[in-house]
């Protein structure tokens, strides 16, 4: 019998036992109310319940493989010319986002500021707004997010290179770039995935592969593209009027694909996981990539049942802080500690920079229209309602900075308004104090 016709809950160190498809060890089988490590575990009749802790989960089963093309990919990129640096895309930049007012921002918790896109980005129902990460380079503060395209043929997805240095201006002037995957030498196609979460690390840009894992994009691999209309709908290595170009829809700059951590087909449900949206935590000795799970009681099932999309997991996978590349043991990536979530719809995640230790967590949701949750394995979560004025509508990924100063997230939009104020898409920053 599956884990939803059970209404199981959960528990510590027992995520896979005695369920089908486990692979690579389940652990120990545990009793009903027997501890380990200082936890308490739950009976089994138990069913999951939205607001509780987060309950830790038996991860012993998964493991992510390295698709290793990082040499191959550079090559086939290295016959590609006008190769760019992000600081240069960051001087090219052609869009111009105002930045929020006093009547034209939404309400949250400790607001502080933020931007909306311009009036074609803010309408267009080709593109919609989904993760995203900051950081550095070229000495600016950039924020990335990225946008899922929704028509035919798929151009994949584009990432928005947001200059936020100066958000005490008028506005944030930014750029898209298209990511695309390398296919031969010389050539490249497009990336036809979600783009539910992204992660930043060093010059690398993770990415949420949905179904199959994390992608990983080179920053210091950018290439110019012709941007004329002659390559409009082209994509890759191609011939305009005559002469060899290389095109990307039109776009200007176009960001590889450097290689891939995949799930191996033979782990299957429920041990395995999809891959819906990222985080970055550089709390601890060891930085980490958050992953987690898009679960609801409609649609979206989580991979691991669970009751009314509560079963959604988070995931922690530690990188290499001298390679910026996830750890490997054993030829594989396997994720330190994971975690039941006990919420649903969740579109991102962010860790709570002042909070001792690493179990505590802010969780965007679009439950409610809309919602930041604060959680952690020692008590149940706090709340913060878009419907109550409290946060931001249909909220996506999240980015908490290293200092525990800001908590960043952006919107994909909320029932094809572009008012700012009331649902339209946005990108701001709240204190992580007045949320903690």
């Amino acid at each position: 019998m599956g884990a939803r016709a059970m209404g199981l809950r959960w528990v510590a160190a027992a995520g896979c036992v005695g369920l089908a498809g486990c692979v690579g060890g389940g652990g120990e089988e545990v009793e009903e109310g027997e501890a380990r490590d200082g936890e308490v575990v739950e009976s089994d009749a138990q069913a999951l319940t939205e607001g509780a802790p987060l309950a830790t989960h038996d991860a012993s089963c998964l493991q992510l493989t390295d698709q290793n093309t990082w040499s191959t990919y550079a090559g086939y990129m290295a016959q590609v010319p006008n190769a760019r640096s992000m600081a240069q895309v960051l001087l090219d930049l052609n869009r111009v986002g105002p930045v929020l007012t006093a009547s034209t921002r939404p309400a949250a918790v400790g607001y502080k500021g933020g931007f909306r896109w311009n009036d074609g980005d803010m309408g267009t129902e080709e593109w919609i707004p989904q993760g995203m990460t900051a950081g550095v380079a070229g000495g600016k503060n950039v924020v990335l997010t990225a946008w899922h395209y929704t028509q035919s043929p798929d151009k994949g997805v584009r990432v928005s290179v947001a200059d936020i240095s100066d958000m005490a201006g008028s506005a944030v002037n930014y750029r898209h770039v298209l990511l695309v995957r390398p296919s031969a030498a010389g050539n490249f196609t497009t990336v036809p995935v979600h783009g539910g979460g992204l992660s930043w690390f060093g010059d690398y840009l993770y990415m949420a592969d949905t179904g199959a894992g994390m992608r990983v994009f080179d920053l210091t691999q950018i290439r110019e593209v012709d941007d004329g209309a002659g390559c409009a709908n082209a994509i890759g290595k191609t011939t305009v009027g005559g002469a060899t170009t290389w095109c990307a829809y039109g776009y200007k700059y176009v960001l590889p694909q450097v290689s891939a951590y995949v799930v191996p087909a033979s782990i299957v449900k429920p041990c395995r996981p999809t891959f819906s949206f990222l985080g970055k935590d550089t709390r601890g000795t060891t930085p980490v990539v958050l992953a987690g799970e898009y679960c609801n009681d409609g649609d979206s099932p989580c991979p691991n049942g669970g009751t009314a999309g509560l079963g959604g997991r988070l995931y922690r996978w530690p990188v290499d802080a001298a390679t910026n590349r996830l750890k490997l043991t054993g030829g594989v990536a396997k994720a330190e500690k994971a975690y039941v979530m006990n919420e649903p719809n969740v579109q991102g995640v962010a860790p709570i920079m002042t909070a001792s230790g690493t179990t505590s967590y802010w969780l965007s949701s679009t439950r409610y229209g809309g919602a930041l949750f604060k959680v952690s394995t020692g008590a149940s979560r706090s709340i913060y309602k878009s419907g109550e004025g409290r946060w931001v509508r249909m909220p996506q990924g999240m980015h908490a900075t290293g200092s525990g100063t800001n908590l960043w997230t952006d919107t994909e939009g909320y029932n094809g308004t572009t008012s700012p104020a009331s649902g339209g898409r946005v990108v701001v920053y709240v204190d992580q104090a007045s949320v903690d």
